[in-house]
């Protein structure tokens, strides 16, 4: 079931709730400390997902050189498979849509690989052992961007 979530700018007061999302969310989650430090980054652009006024979820993405990593991203669990990240990816995308987009997914992730795939990303690799608690490889994915056609206002003679 699709529910409408608000996406805004995460603000610097909702890290705290951000990292609780996080700690539900991975068997190995980040810190505050990674989480604040993120946010300081001028490269780092993060987005709150909120329904009700309430933060329900989050997306973190760093520009990498002329791509953008999809460096974490989380829903808190009462609220997931109602399509809160594909909304957050899809203002990501939106925002930086002809840059392309990389991202590691654990390689048992099913859903999230789903999610993935069914928003333009491909597997573009595999790195063994990637992950700890558990120990697990990472599934890298990629999505190309779409160029931003440039229009002229010369007139034709």
């Amino acid at each position: 079931m699709m529910q409408k979530a608000e996406i805004l700018p995460l603000k610097a007061e909702q890290l705290a709730e951000v990292a609780q999302i996080a700690a539900c969310s991975f068997p190995d989650p980040w810190s505050l400390t990674v989480f604040e430090a993120a946010f300081a980054q001028a490269d780092t652009q993060m987005w709150a997902a909120m329904m009700d006024d309430m933060l329900v979820g989050y997306l973190v993405l760093q520009r990498l050189g002329e791509e953008q990593s999809v460096d974490d991203i989380a829903v808190l669990p009462a609220y997931r498979r109602q399509s809160i990240a594909e909304q957050l990816l899809q203002t990501a995308h939106a925002a930086f849509s002809d840059s392309n987009f990389i991202l590691e997914v654990r390689e048992h992730n099913e859903a999230a690989i789903a999610l993935y795939q069914k928003l333009g990303y491909e597997q573009v690799g595999f790195r063994k052992r990637y992950y700890t608690n558990p120990a697990e490889g990472a599934v890298l994915m990629t999505r190309q961007g779409v160029p931003v056609e440039k229009t002229s206002n010369v007139a034709a003679l």
